[in-house]
């Protein structure tokens, strides 16, 4: 058997209570973020007007629930959380709703790991202590090394810094040199000049070095110097955890919560998800000497599954029993998963269906078997099935006693966090979405529906065009089609001409409220599948970018 019934638990669509939200490259998530219509659904009525948001690290913090139209968002103190926890695009947020409009919620950044929070001291009255990479620097400068050595950051954009006092004396421009490891392996890369002063970045191969050594963003690096000819040679070591350092990466020890717990996987649209799925190479670099061959995983519901942990080169799967559990929980394209790692080699997760709301688990036989299908009910195909579309319903807040209304005022665009408007965050997000971007395309087209399609970029201008071929034999201009999510739930747009005398077309009036209900943005891929002619139905196919950053 591969799942064992630890308790009886039986989760109501009332009890599952966790939605997760992707940070899109948008000013808005600067400023607000939209609660989903589904979590609205279940819950509105009990929501009043102020939220209050808990974060492991112990803070609070009371944000405005505000109404614009259909629409519920988080606001108020929004852009302050996110600049205090340098949320930006790409960063996943999973809240809990815990009653009486509190929520606990927990943030993964780029890498689909959960964040370091910012350490709170007495001494800098709850502000994060901004000290702790330069001092672990000086203290890793202080090893006194034999050989000369500098110390320097992993970032994102996949470089490294080399200080002014080591580069022009033992590195030369685009001359190759080697970084080894601690095993002794070897990878050939390069230097260009920094923008300012003698100092150099390690660029040209530094990425295949990072990412096959699992190097952690943000975490300081030693680098030494140990063979100069014929080709110079630095040996590459973390630095070492002093007491500090260690509370500035393990933020919430105090408080009995390891950094780094949680992590969140998207399923994408690839037939490799249906058999397993990778774990995050940093969450392995943190906890991978700790995990067994099996792992249990358990489930709200109540179930432990046993899932084989297995590895392949530098990746960890979980397998074996994963396509079992994965069709047991109806979990397909579209849906999240957010993990917990609860130590010795056990996990709980939680399971996020295409609306990026925790599913409704199915609950237990009388006779202690488990029903085969659960989570929310999903409408077949229009292939299969012509019934008019249910309407959603959202249901009022929650008002104080003295009647008062929501603010329905929706906010105007203000000034941006701090976060996004700074150049150096600018470039940073422009080379990850530009990356991510290609990685994302590759997979629509790698994608082969079985019925007539077409594939296309959603544009800045919310709209996407239709190959000439596909439009001219399947759609006609200012008719009626519907487009159609993995959940079946269906917007109705309508078709224009590109220009004036041309076969393309594109899609435009009212696919803006497809894309926002979808979180959709500029430069995500989208696979349009003809399921039905008669009327029109498009089954879309997401290949989201910031699903791809990782």
């Amino acid at each position: 058997m591969q799942y064992r019934r630890r308790r009886c638990v039986r989760p109501s669509e009332e009890e599952s209570k966790h939605f997760m939200k992707a940070i899109l490259p948008s000013p808005i998530h600067a400023k607000q973020i939209r609660i989903p219509d589904e979590f609205i659904t279940r819950f509105g009525n009990e929501l009043s007007h102020v939220a209050k948001i808990t974060v492991p690290d112990g803070r609070q913090w009371d944000m405005e629930v505000k109404k614009c139209g259909n629409d519920i968002f988080l606001c108020n103190k929004w852009q302050e959380f996110a600049e205090y926890y340098s949320i930006s695009y790409g960063f996943y947020l999973d809240f809990k709703y815990e009653g009486n409009s509190e929520f606990n919620v927990v943030i993964y950044d780029t890498t689909s790991l959960e964040i370091c929070y910012p350490f709170k001291t007495s001494s800098t009255n709850g502000k994060p202590n901004i000290e702790c990479p330069k001092r672990a620097k000086d203290a890793v400068n202080g090893i006194n090394p034999k050989n000369p050595s500098f110390c320097s950051k992993s970032f994102r954009d996949n470089f490294a810094y080399v200080p002014a006092e080591f580069a022009p004396k033992y590195l030369k421009l685009n001359v190759p040199f080697k970084l080894q490891n601690s095993q002794g392996k070897q990878w050939e890369v390069s230097c260009v000049f920094n923008k300012k002063g003698k100092s150099m970045r390690i660029t040209t191969g530094f990425r295949k070095f990072a990412r096959d050594n699992n190097l952690l963003k943000g975490v300081i690096y030693h680098f030494e110097l140990i063979k100069s000819e014929p080709v110079v040679v630095l040996q590459v070591t973390e630095a070492p955890h002093t007491p500090w350092q260690q509370k500035c990466v393990r933020s919430s020890e105090e408080k009995g919560v390891r950094g780094f717990e949680h992590f969140k996987k998207a399923i994408l649209p690839s037939p490799i998800h249906a058999k397993q799925i990778k774990i995050p190479d940093n969450f392995i670099t943190i906890f991978g000497n700790e995990l067994n061959n099996d792992a249990k995983v358990t489930v709200p519901d109540g179930r432990v599954w046993d899932i084989e942990l297995k590895k392949r080169d530098n990746d960890v799967y979980f397998c074996n029993n994963w396509q079992q559990f994965a069709e047991f929980y109806s979990i397909e394209y579209g849906c999240y998963l957010s993990f917990k790692y609860e130590g010795n080699s056990m996990f709980s997760v939680i399971i996020f269906d295409a609306t990026s709301v925790e599913i409704v688990y199915p609950p237990f036989k009388t006779n202690g078997e488990p029903k085969r299908k659960c989570g929310r009910p999903r409408k077949k195909s229009r292939v299969e099935m012509n019934d008019a579309t249910s309407v959603e319903i959202v249901y009022p807040f929650k008002t104080p006693s003295t009647d008062g209304e929501l603010n329905t005022k929706c906010p105007s665009p203000g000034k941006r966090s701090k976060v996004e408007t700074s150049k150096s965050q600018g470039q940073k997000l422009k080379s990850m979405s530009k990356h991510a971007s290609k990685r994302a395309e590759i997979a629509a087209i790698e994608f082969k529906p079985s019925y007539p399609y077409f594939r296309s970029k959603i544009c800045e201008r919310r709209y996407v065009y239709v190959h000439c071929g596909f439009a001219a034999k399947y759609l006609k201009q200012n008719v009626p089609i519907k487009v159609q999510n993995a959940l079946g739930e269906e917007w109705e747009v309508f078709c224009t001409p590109n220009t004036f005398g041309s076969s393309e077309m594109r899609i435009s009036r009212g696919f803006a409220y497809f894309q926002r209900a979808n979180n959709l943005s500029h430069g995500d891929y989208c696979v349009f599948e003809l399921i039905q002619k008669k009327p029109v139905v498009l089954k879309v196919t997401m290949f989201r970018t910031v699903d791809y950053l990782d």
